[in-house]
Formats: C-alpha cells, structure tokens, sequence
C-alpha cells in the first residue's frame, strides 16, 4: 500500500514540474541586433598620392546598410569634422567606393590642401537621408597648380650697366600656392630666361632659388642676355619662366609658370686680349705659351688640339696665372663663364678643333680627324670616300680638285653623313662656319688647291700650277734660267738639285716670270703657300730630291 501512495506522490511531483517548466518556456524573450548602417574602419589611414601611378586606386572604402534599401549614396569629404563645407567625392548604388590617385589629388587641390603635407580628411555616406558615421584619413597630395611669378610686371624694361657690375640688377619674385610651411619636400625654383618667342628647350638657366624670390647682378645677367642671343647696347625681349623641381621617392615633379617678357639692355662684355688652353693634355700647365687661341679681332677665339678621351681643360687670359680662367657653365652645356665655372669636358679621343665666341659668350668643341669634300663635282655623293683631305694633323687640311664654273661644295667630317657638316660664313668670306653656313662657291673654272685652316677657321682657293720652276740662290736669282720640275703626277712635281747650306729657293708657275710664285709658309713649315710666303730654306750641303706635292700641300727636300 505504502508502495503505491510513494508512485502516486512521484507522478504528482512530475506533473507539477512540468507545468512549471512549461510556465517558464512561455515567459522566455528571443531579441536580435537592430539594423546598422555603417562606414567601415580603414585598415591603412595614411594615404600618400604618388604623382607617378595617377591611374592606381587612391583609397577604397566600405560598408554595410542593412536600415536604406536599394539607397544611392553620395560620399562626402571634408577638412572638418563638422562637416562645415562637405564635398562630393562622387554617388554609388555599391557597398563599396574608390577613387584614382589623379581624380582624388585634383579634388584636393580644388579646396586649396597644401602638398607634400599631411592634411586630416574626413569622410562619410550620405543618402540624402540618413548620414554614416565619420572616418578619418591622413593624406598627403602632390603638387599640380604652377608657380605664379608676381614681380616684375610683363614689359619690365632692365637697363644694365658695367659700372654696378656686383650691383642687384633684377629681382623676381614670385608665389607658389601648393607648398606650405609644414611641406616635408623641398622644392627648387630654376629660373629660366630664353630670347623672346624662343623654345624653352634651349632656355638658360640663370639660377636656382628655394625660396620665393631670385636676384641677379648686372654683370651675370649680362652674360645671360648675351649669351641667350641679345645685343650690346640695344633693348632686347626676354621670356623668364619658372621651373619648380620637387624631390620625390617616386622621383623629380616638374611644374613651369607662365611665362613673363622683360626689355633688357645689355652692356658689351669684356673681351681678353689673348686666350690659352690648359688642361690634362699639357699637364695643367698654366705658363705654357703654346697653348695660344687665334684671335679674329672680333671676339671669335680659335685652336686645334688633340685629346685623350676624358681629358679636361679651360681658359686663361694671360700665361702664369689663374686670375680670370674661364670654364662651362655648370647649368648651362656650351656656356663660357668666369665664375662657378666646371672643367670643358672630352668625352672621345681626337684632334678637335675649338671655338669660343665672347660675342655670345659661348664655346663649341668639333672633331676634324678627318675631312671630306662633296659638291656638284661629285653629284653630292657624300659617301664618296675618295673626296678625303689630306692632313697631317695640324688642323690644316688639302685637297687639289677640278671645278667647273658655277660648281658649289663643302666639307664632312665624315663620309656617308651630313652631320657636322662646314661650308662659308655668309657674312665673312674665306671663313670657315659650321652652323648656318652657305655652300662654297667656284667662280672660274679650272683645278684648285683648296687648304682648310682650321687653326685659323680660315679657307683658300688657289689654282694649282700645270708647270712648275725652281728659282733661287742656286741659280742666281735669274727667274730666266729657272729649270723646270718633272711633273710625276697630277699636281705633284720634282726636280733633283745641288744645294749649299745657305742657299734659299722658291717656285714659279711660268719661267722668266715672278707672278704667282710658291714658297714655304711662315706658320707651318713643310707646307707650300702662294702667299705671304717665306723662302724655302736648304737644309745643308748636298744634292736633294725636291718635291712639291699640291694634292698635299707639301715641300719635301731629301
């Protein structure tokens, strides 16, 4: 009996638990998170625009939304996090927005964020309804708006005068409203000047400025000018123009002002009287003589020399001193000045001829190991090789040619190429000139000894004899009785003669007549000249072979 009043009280116990637990599952509350729209966390906050990838994303941002359905959104910008003057970066229907690295630096520069600075950017999503919440980005953009020259005024007239040579002549000034103070890259204004209307590719550099203003003296800005083409004495137009330089891990970024044009008078620049080389080739020494330049008389100063590759030298004015050297402009190739001046540097070996012109403050180094001739002679085939001068390394060269009337020519200095090519200066006749030169003209027909000087950027055109006699002390003077020379050759003749040592001798084209006699000439011995010639001279008791080669240009006695 016990027994089943204790199962009747389990049962009982068991029902009343579960009702119990059923009371219990009834009052259980299931809660799930409200629905988020948000901008997400970037993992990289710093962003650095590199001018070099314009085309790579700049950033990418992300969302979620799970409040606006099928919602535009327009991502905002701004400097705040107010958001005082917000701006539009752009609108998507996506989850997601990125920008190129040039859209996103052009946007920046539109509100006037400094370069090479970081500048705090905030961003969020607006659908016009509702607004995410805010991140942060730090940013640092390039440069792109050019500097902007404020002084002088465009038609600026600058009178220069020797007499305030170390004086300021000139000051620009100028603005640059991408750089800040905090700019972590230093930027360096080249200033740049080039006759008016020219190609800034062939500008001048006058100067260099890391902040925001450049003078220049009288005496530097005169060489500038004439240099750059301007005249003494005349008012001459010049374009000035900025080049901002900024250095960069991605490399230099460039931006050029526009340009200004200033009236500016230059003074004549001091011309030496004399000019010498000295460098590697002579062991840089400074008292050697030898080393003279030619000088024209109108500031045009000229020499031949040979140089091993990578030789150096510059210019003096006098012998035994460095006072007053001249050397190339560090930033300017081609550009003679006294002061901050580098070595003239030979890249290749061989004979070249050199050329500095004070007129235009300017120096030009040619090579003339070799010279050809082509013209209406030879069809103006300047790959006939047969057309080659002889020389003998002296910066002269010969060649005996045939000419009709009317025939023109000029010179290569190698065979199959145009390049480098010599001709007439069209304001100087007889004068050599490599640049803006005129073909060479025959006016009378017949057969020539045309002699290249180089030394001297001097030519001459001298009819070669058919006949040739020897006169002289061996003969009595008596032009008479002056035998003739055996012709070997075309322009080449010989003749065998008893000689004492003191006897002195010359050649004439027409027995019994002095016109148009030959000697030796007075600057480079061995060679044979019409005129202002010198005597031939034996060289000592005996009996010689004497020849006189035109093709050549030369006298041998042996």
């Amino acid at each position: 009996m016990n027994i089943y009043i204790k199962r009747i009280s389990y049962l009982f116990l068991s029902l009343i638990l579960l009702l119990g637990a059923c009371e219990a599952e009834e009052s259980l509350k299931i809660t799930t998170p409200d629905p988020e729209f948000v901008l997400d966390t970037p993992g990289i906050s710093n962003i650095l625009l590199n001018f070099d990838l314009p085309d790579n994303p700049a950033f990418t941002i992300t969302w979620k939304d799970e409040i606006n359905s099928s919602a535009t959104y327009s991502v905002e910008m701004a400097t705040d996090a107010e958001f005082t003057t917000p701006v539009v970066l752009g609108a998507t229907e996506k989850n997601n927005f990125s920008m190129t690295v040039a859209a996103f630096n052009q946007v920046l520069s539109d509100v006037n964020i400094k370069s090479f600075a970081d500048t705090g950017v905030y961003m969020r999503l607006n659908t016009g309804s509702v607004v995410s919440n805010t991140i942060l980005f730090q940013v640092s953009k390039f440069a792109v708006n050019p500097p902007s020259i404020t002084s002088p005024a465009n038609g600026f007239s600058v009178v220069l005068m020797s007499a305030n040579a170390d004086d300021t002549a000139l000051t620009l000034g100028w603005e640059d409203s991408e750089i800040a103070e905090n700019s972590t890259v230093n930027v360096t204004y080249n200033v740049e000047m080039v006759i008016a209307g020219g190609d800034f590719n062939d500008a001048t550099q006058i100067g260099t400025s890391n902040t925001m203003s450049f003078e220049v003296t009288h005496d530097a800005l005169n060489d500038f000018v004439i240099a750059g083409g301007g005249k003494a004495d005349v008012a001459s137009d010049f374009d000035f123009r900025l080049k901002a330089v900024a250095k960069t891990a991605s490399g230099d970024l460039t931006r050029t002002s526009e340009k200004i044009t200033l009236s500016i008078t230059a003074f004549k620049a001091p011309i030496p009287d004399n000019l010498f080389m000295v460098g590697s080739h002579n062991g840089w020494n400074n008292a050697d003589a030898s080393q003279q330049f030619f000088n024209d008389g109108n500031g045009v100063f000229s020499r031949v020399q040979k140089f091993d590759a990578g030789a150096e030298f510059k210019m003096i004015p006098e012998t035994g001193k460095w006072d007053g050297d001249y050397g190339e402009d560090k930033n300017n190739p081609g550009k003679v000045v006294q002061d901050d001046e580098q070595n003239i540097k030979v890249a290749n070996a061989g004979t070249y001829v050199i050329i500095v012109d004070f007129n235009t403050l300017s120096f030009k180094l040619s090579n003339i190991d070799n010279m050809f001739m082509v013209g209406a002679h030879n069809g103006w085939n300047n790959a006939d090789a047969s057309q080659q001068f002889n020389t003998s390394g002296n910066g002269v060269f010969v060649r005996m040619q045939t000419f009709s009337a009317g025939d023109e020519f000029k010179m290569l200095p190698n065979s199959g190429s145009w390049d480098g090519d010599w001709g007439e200066n069209k304001e100087t006749p007889k004068r050599l000139e490599q640049d803006n030169e005129q073909n060479i003209k025959v006016e009378t027909a017949g057969t020539y000894m045309v002699t290249l000087d180089f030394n001297t950027l001097s030519f001459s055109m001298v009819e070669a004899p058919a006949n040739l006699h020897l006169v002289g002390s061996p003969n009595g003077w008596d032009n008479a009785t002056a035998p003739a020379f055996t012709k070997t050759a075309d322009g080449v003749f010989e003749i065998t003669q008893t000689l004492t040592a003191t006897d002195e001798f010359k050649f004439l084209p027409v027995q019994g007549s002095w016109d148009n006699d030959w000697g030796e000439s007075k600057k480079y011995a061995g060679m044979v000249v019409r005129d202002n010639e010198n005597n031939v001279k034996s060289p000592g008791d005996g009996t010689y072979k004497i020849t006189v080669d035109y093709n050549k240009g030369t006298i041998t006695v042996q």
